[in-house]
Parts: C-alpha cells; structure tokens; sequence
C-alpha cells in the first residue's frame, strides 16, 4: 500500500499486509484495533496539526525530545506528542502491540519528526520504519551533529560556539581528549575561561557518557533524506528549535 488507509477495512489490510506480514487478526483483535481508532480519533482526526514526534526516550536525550514537543506544540491548532504518552492496544499477546501501535499513529499524523544522537536504540528502529513509502514524505529527519557548522578557527570566539564545537568533536574527533585541549587552548586565547575539564563536564551533561556516532548504514540514509531536502543537522538546542521550522 503506497496510500494512507481511508477505511477500517484498508486499515486492517494494511496492519495485516505491511505490518503483521501475515498473522492473522482474530476478529477480537480486530475489533479491539478499531475500538482505539476511534477513542483517538479526536488526537488524529482532528482539525489540529499532528506531530507525531520520535526519538532516544534516555537521558539526557529526552530533553530534546521535549524542547521538541515545546516548539511544535506552541503552533496555532497543533498537536505534537510521543508514542510513550499515548493507550497501549488492548491485544492478544500474539500481536506485537507497541509495533501496531506506532503505525496506527504514524499513518495519521501529519508530519513525523525525527531526532538522532546517536545509532543505538529504539529511535533507529524508528528510522527503519518510517522509511517506508507510506510515511517518507511526511518524515523530518534532524540528526545531532551531521554537518559541522564550527569548524571555522574565527567563529570561536564565544562561549556557545565553544561548547558547539566541542559536541560536533565528540562525534568526529579520532582523539577527543587532544582535540578538546586544543579547543581550551583556543579558548583562552579569546578571553575565554573554559577549561579542558569544563568541556569535559558539558559534553557528559549534552551526551550522558556516551561517544556518539552513526553508523554507514544511517549515514547512507541520511543522503536519501537530504536529497529530499527532509534532513537538517543540527548541533545545540537552540539550532534544533530554528531547524524545526523546516516541519510544515
């Protein structure tokens, strides 16, 4: 199916066809599938915007999830929310339920925002999913740090582009502990009173101890979205909120 279902029946097909791959619904289930489209049919149906917004629920990752959720939810007659906070189907234990369930609110959302950090974790099964024709060209791939925006030595001379920079090395820097005590070095050249310890302390607060990267597979993708004009890098949170104005 390369449309959205408009009927309770292409519904069931599709969840049958391209989601369940042919397990087969009992007339329970299917029911029960019904049922919660119609108790959400206010969140999907209606003549708000939907934002069905995805990505790393760990910390401190969700925090950008929010600050998504914030920007998007502050637009006139719109709706942006995550899986996590929606019902669970009420299903046989044969039925995959939160599989189901992610497709019945993306197939109705109308556009799907994705943020990526790092190449581990639930939001890359996610990426996986929406790649399908039915929900590409509703898809808004951000990804941290894909792009260098402060590889430039004369735009260092502020704090935030420091700490920038320092995030964008933590997903490129073959040896991060040299590169992060040049970038201090650097620092203090422009009167700056950052220390290699400081960066040090930003990047744990930003990333959580982990050392982000993508793998060729996501990175092959990422050229997909981007020829598409669906995919904008960003680095700090504050790029993330002017990126996302780029989600009709």
């Amino acid at each position: 199916m390369t449309k959205i279902p408009e009927n309770s029946e292409e519904l069931t097909d599709f969840i049958l066809n391209d989601v369940l791959y042919g397990l087969e619904l009992d007339p329970i289930d299917s029911e029960r599938l019904l049922l919660y489209m119609r108790e959400r049919h206010e969140h999907l149906f209606g003549p708000h915007s939907t934002y069905f917004v995805l990505g790393s629920y760990e910390s401190p990752f969700k925090y950008r999830l929010d600050e998504a959720l914030d920007v998007l939810n502050h637009r006139h007659d719109a709706y942006a929310y995550l899986l996590a906070t929606q019902p669970d189907l009420d299903v046989s234990d044969a039925i995959p339920n939160l599989k189901v369930k992610f497709f019945l609110h993306a197939l109705y959302a109308d556009s799907i925002p994705l943020l990526l950090e790092h190449d581990t974790g639930g939001a890359i099964a996610e990426f996986g999913r929406v790649e399908r024709p039915v929900l590409l060209d509703r898809t808004y791939l951000f990804p941290r740090a894909q792009e260098e925006h402060y590889d430039d030595e004369s735009l260092l001379t502020t704090q935030d582009a420091i700490l920038a920079r320092a995030v964008e090395l933590a997903y490129r820097a073959d040896d991060l502990d040299k590169e992060l005590a040049a970038l201090a070095t650097q620092a203090r050249e422009h009167g700056l009173d950052i220390s290699t310890q400081d960066l040090e302390s930003y990047l744990e607060s930003e990333l959580g101890g982990r050392t982000p990267s993508y793998s060729g597979v996501i990175t092959d993708s990422l050229v997909h979205l981007e020829s598409l004009d669906q995919c904008f890098s960003w680095t700090t949170t504050a790029e993330l909120e002017d990126r996302l104005s780029n989600v009709p």
